[in-house]
């Protein structure tokens, strides 16, 4: 009978489940790694500069993924380890969802990441790179349809009685559509072969709880070809959480001196065009994460806040940033010595 309880306890420890887990993940130097470069400016005759500062993305490990679940034996230690979280795989992905769709959907948000980091980078940096915002294709039922097309370059959107807007990016076009009542009628500005070509564009309602209203479009970003970029060399990394600090090292090579001294300085935080700073998930493990690389010093995502208190490091100070501003002041008060001031995610 014990013989039998404990193959029934083993064939267990090894049968699948249905939960994953995640955990902290490496914090990851965006300036150097092995030897290399990670981020190398190119298409710029910009003079830049070496940099003692040693800036380090972070990351979460995940354990499992939509198409392959973790073990019984993994499952149980996930849940017994505090730095370890066990998660039902459809809190995450429905059914439908493949381990080849979120490894295409985490690829496409880092690429976007990189884009806007490479123009916030150099904005920050008195750079501006022309883009431009293309038509993918419009929703269907939108009023977009039949007025725009696939492959018309968005210019400008303009409400009754405002000023034209022209959204850099998708980040920005839907932050402006954010302030815009449901059923406006929007003033679309577009260049069709060469020629501007303006439509009249009712928007709806969201599907979601989101404020604001929809376009009904589907758009891309382009850097213009020739214009200032960067070649980020990093491997198994996605998701748009590192866009923060990919544009800071970015402006670090720009400007000269170090941006924040001789320091390890590790961070998070999806980044816009303009350099708003937005949260992430699984800020508690990346916390880990810059302790175990050394950092003394974690830019954390303002909207990130409630996440991380109670989950502070000793011998870390977690500044609260919203914005690229914030960081480089942030950063200028680590290498000054001086960041009693700084603002830092506390309990009410």
């Amino acid at each position: 009978m014990a013989i039998g309880f404990g193959a029934l306890l083993t064939w267990q420890a090894f049968m699948p489940t249905t939960y994953l887990y995640q955990a902290p993940g490496p914090a990851l130097s965006v300036v150097e790694i092995e030897g290399q470069q990670v981020i190398e400016l190119t298409n710029t005759d910009a003079e830049t500069f070496p940099s003692d500062t040693d800036l380090h993305l972070t990351t979460v490990s995940t354990f499992g993924n939509p198409d392959a679940s973790v073990r019984g034996a993994a499952a149980v230690e996930a849940l017994l380890d505090s730095n370890k979280d066990l998660i039902p795989v459809r809190l995450l992905y429905t059914a439908e969802d493949t381990n080849e769709d979120v490894r295409a959907a985490s690829a496409a948000m880092m690429a976007e990441s990189q884009v806007n980091a490479v123009l916030a980078g150099y904005s920050l940096a008195g750079i501006d790179i022309p883009t431009t915002t293309i038509i993918e294709g419009m929703s269907e039922g939108s009023d977009a349809e039949g007025k725009l097309r696939e492959g018309d370059i968005l210019l400008s959107l303009q409400a009754p009685g405002e000023d034209p807007f022209s959204p850099v990016n998708f980040s920005e076009l839907r932050e402006y559509l954010a302030t815009v009542e449901p059923g406006t009628e929007l003033t679309v500005t577009v260049e069709r072969n060469g020629t501007e070509h303006s439509e009249q564009v009712t928007t709806s309602e969201p599907d979601d709880d989101s404020e604001g209203s929809l376009l009904g479009v589907l758009v891309s970003t382009e850097v213009e070809e020739g214009s200032p970029s960067a070649d980020i060399r990093l491997h198994d990394i996605g998701g748009p959480s590192a866009g923060q600090m990919f544009a800071l090292e970015i402006y670090d090579q720009l400007t000269e001196g170090s941006v924040g001294g001789d320091n390890v300085i590790a961070g998070t935080g999806t980044v816009d065009a303009r350099g708003d700073i937005g949260p992430i998930g699984g800020i508690r493990y990346k916390l880990v994460g810059a302790k175990d690389a050394g950092a003394e010093y974690f830019l954390a995502p303002i909207e990130n806040c409630d996440e991380v208190i109670a989950h502070e490091i000793d011998g870390m100070q977690i500044i609260a940033v919203d914005n690229l501003d914030d960081s480089l002041e942030a950063l200028e008060a680590i290498k000054s010595g001086d960041t009693a001031d700084l603002p830092t995610c506390e309990a009410p």
